[in-house]
């Protein structure tokens, strides 16, 4: 299995020097063209006609896909399958020509010159409807022919989540926790950051146990606040670019958008009701009776330029179009004394 991260091919513009990218870390070159040179002549006695003959050679070119292709199926040998995973989708999710490029190599995958390498091509990504985006985007259903939706990961429960916090800190590496720290708290903070979703929480455990190691074995809240810090600033900064850009503005009076972005946050279900977020935005809000108007606001959140949250299978339900943005909702939102809702600055 060979991986080329998408992540690259937004940062260079062109899925096709992404491609490019990776067969050079492998060593390979193509060539194009080659010429020879050759000299004849007929000199007695060393003396006479010398004739310079030089000719040229072009080849064609074979694409940048079907070079990755070939030289995935050369890396895992005749006989053992191959995969090439397109990871990180939701780097290119936001460049539409970008993902009619992928539309593109999915429609031409069992074309022959591509099927005879016998190579899964396999995407990854946070959003949860990947298929759906490809087909609208690329306005071609039989790329919804070619493509078997695999189910997303499914999240741990409280308690595997903080089995694994307790493995990883103690047993493993055996920190410790100074006074301050809530132990307990602690791993429930990081499964409420995380969503409970295995790489995320490995990835902020990771940033909270390097500052420990260097603070001599010791988990300090000092640690924890700005392993949180790094973490949403490595992970997260698109997505709370996103929810910030939904927010109402600093002078509003009420601010009942941002009040239900964090009961959003503060949600556990995956698919939602209306209700279910209402009855979260009054119990954490003074709403005196007043009509909120969450559906219509909900219905705001999915049809921005950059949605949110998009309707589940069943029609009467909502989920979040990433879980990175209940993450970066539960990182960076917090309710104030004065019972509004503001962006916390790092």
């Amino acid at each position: 299995m060979d991986v080329v991260n998408l992540g690259q091919a937004a940062a260079t513009g062109s899925l096709e020097d992404a491609f490019k990218q990776k067969l050079g870390e492998w060593g390979r070159s193509t060539i194009t063209a080659q010429e020879t040179n050759s000299s004849a002549g007929f000199k007695p006695g060393g003396m006479g006609v010398d004739h310079a003959l030089k000719s040229s050679q072009t080849f064609h070119v074979k694409s940048p896909f079907m070079s990755l292709l070939e030289a995935v199926r050369f890396r895992a040998h005749s006989d053992r399958p191959a995969a090439l995973v397109l990871d990180n989708f939701e780097s290119i999710v936001s460049d539409a020509d970008m993902v009619r490029q992928i539309g593109g190599l999915i429609v031409s995958a069992d074309d022959e010159s591509f099927s005879q390498f016998d190579v899964q091509v396999v995407i990854v990504g946070v959003p949860g409807n990947l298929k759906e985006i490809l087909v609208n985007i690329s306005n071609s259903a039989p790329i919804a022919n070619r493509l078997t939706e695999l189910p997303e990961v499914a999240r741990m429960t409280d308690s595997e989540a903080h089995d694994l916090i307790e493995k990883g800190f103690v047993g493993q590496l055996g920190l410790n926790f100074s006074a301050e720290v809530d132990q307990k708290k602690l791993y429930s903070d990081i499964s409420f950051y995380t969503d409970r979703i295995a790489q995320h929480l490995h990835e902020l455990c990771l940033i909270v146990s390097q500052g420990a190691v260097r603070n001599k074995d010791i988990i300090t809240q000092e640690i924890v606040n700005d392993a949180l810090e790094t973490w949403v600033a490595d992970s997260l900064s698109s997505d709370v670019g996103v929810i910030e850009g939904v927010m109402n503005a600093i002078d509003t009076k009420v601010g009942r958008k941002n009040q239900v972005l964090f009961s959003l946050g503060m949600c556990s279900l995956e698919d939602f009701k209306t209700s279910d977020i209402e009855m979260i935005l009054r119990e954490n809000f003074e709403t005196k009776g007043a009509a909120l108007n969450v559906s219509q606001i909900l219905s705001g959140f999915a049809s921005a330029k950059h949605p949110i949250i998009r309707r589940a299978p069943k029609q009467n339900l909502w989920k979040f179009v990433t879980p990175k943005y209940r993450m970066a909702i539960r990182a960076k939102l917090k309710r104030t004394a004065e019972g509004r809702v503001a962006l916390q600055q790092s």
